[in-house]
């Protein structure tokens, strides 16, 4: 008998353990998915609360991490964003999410001189990973474009309007990329497109017209 009630005290601590870590991913959601409204509504200082809580009840939620390194990133402190992403990639190191946001931060911290170079590197895994990545290839063609690598550039835009050629952004730097090559005609064609799908689509043809009149003259 003695043996039973060991085995039966072994078993209740077990299922409260259980419960536990249960109650707190529970509460991790929760603070989840409060992050997320706030975050939504631009309460970025409300959305850094709920989602360090969130870490702070479920160190492994990925999600809320990254979140907050977002927050972060928006509140330009890249050093606390650029920590939360790695310590994502040290559990995940093909995290796609995490080496995005690792690439914009590269992008942007100052003092960097092989920031271009080394967020490239990310962006073309994340491609490998995943080809239908658009922001990775939309973001890569324009480190492309900076560094006058022009041929591969067109090839990113490409690949982004093969995926949804109603995308106005991918579709309007095609027009620029056309026009900073000397391909006027090409220029205006793409940009007359974009406003055609801007218009359809409800959106602000504004910037788009006036960018179109730039290069028109």
């Amino acid at each position: 008998m003695p043996g039973y009630r060991f085995i039966a005290a072994c078993c209740i601590q077990c299922l409260l353990l259980s419960l536990s870590c249960s109650g707190d991913s529970e509460k991790a959601l929760r603070c989840y998915i409060s992050g997320k409204e706030a975050f939504a509504q631009k309460d970025l200082k409300a959305a850094h609360k709920h989602f360090s809580e969130a870490i702070g009840f479920d160190a492994s939620l990925h999600n809320a991490r990254l979140m907050l390194a977002k927050v972060n990133y928006y509140e330009k402190n890249f050093e606390s964003a650029l920590r939360e992403i790695e310590l994502i990639l040290k559990k995940d190191a093909n995290h796609v999410g995490a080496l995005y946001w690792k690439a914009r931060i590269a992008v942007v911290r100052p003092g960097e001189k092989s920031a271009d170079s080394e967020a490239i590197a990310l962006l073309l895994r994340i491609i490998e990973l995943d080809t239908h990545h658009i922001p990775a290839r939309s973001l890569l063609g324009l480190l492309y474009e900076k560094n006058h690598k022009y041929h591969e550039a067109l090839h990113e835009y490409r690949a982004i309007l093969s995926e949804e050629e109603s995308l106005i952004d991918a579709r309007a730097n095609l027009g620029v990329l056309y026009h900073r090559l000397g391909l006027k005609d090409k220029a205006l064609s793409e940009l007359d497109r974009a406003i055609a799908f801007a218009r359809t689509g409800g959106h602000s043809d504004t910037r788009l017209i006036s960018l179109r009149k730039e290069m028109a003259e």
